[in-house]
């Protein structure tokens, strides 16, 4: 300020205590804006940081995903591969009901058998049980005969 223009001591006055003023609203005003210049770098550092963790996170949130998807690809074909041998194993299982059916008849029909044969070879035993009896009676019939005729013939 030039002190030579103002002619008026009041305005002169007026001038300095507008100058100290200033110089003091100077220095309370720069440490302020220092402080903010300060906290405005802190928070651009603070979001930067933010920005990058934000950045991870949604990396980390695709690759969780991706491999969610082959996952979930995975159990699919797997449980296709299950059905399937599920499918095989049904058919092996009806396969061997009828085999067993198979057998359950077969052996049913051999006891059937067993049991008719077991009655012709009773039938068969009284037979020759009463063949026997014939065949020795006639063994006496005839060993009387050969035995009588030949004391009756001698005689």
């Amino acid at each position: 300020m030039d002190e030579g223009e103002i002619k008026d001591p009041a305005l002169l006055e007026l001038a300095r205590v507008i100058e100290r003023l200033l110089l003091l609203s100077e220095k309370r005003v720069l440490p302020v804006v220092e402080k903010l210049s300060e906290r405005v770098e802190a928070n651009a550092e603070e979001s930067r940081r933010s920005s990058e963790e934000t950045r991870r996170n949604i990396e980390f949130i695709i690759r969780q995903q991706a491999q969610f998807t082959s996952d979930m690809q995975q159990l699919r074909e797997s449980q296709a591969n299950s059905e399937r041998r599920w499918e095989r194993t049904e058919e092996s299982v009806r396969a061997l009901l009828a085999i067993a059916q198979s057998h359950e008849d077969e052996t049913n029909a051999l006891r059937e058998s067993q049991a008719r044969l077991t009655e012709a070879q009773a039938r068969t035993s009284n037979q020759m049980a009463e063949t026997d009896e014939r065949l020795n009676a006639l063994i006496n019939v005839v060993e009387r005969h050969i035995t009588e005729g030949r004391n009756g013939g001698a005689a």
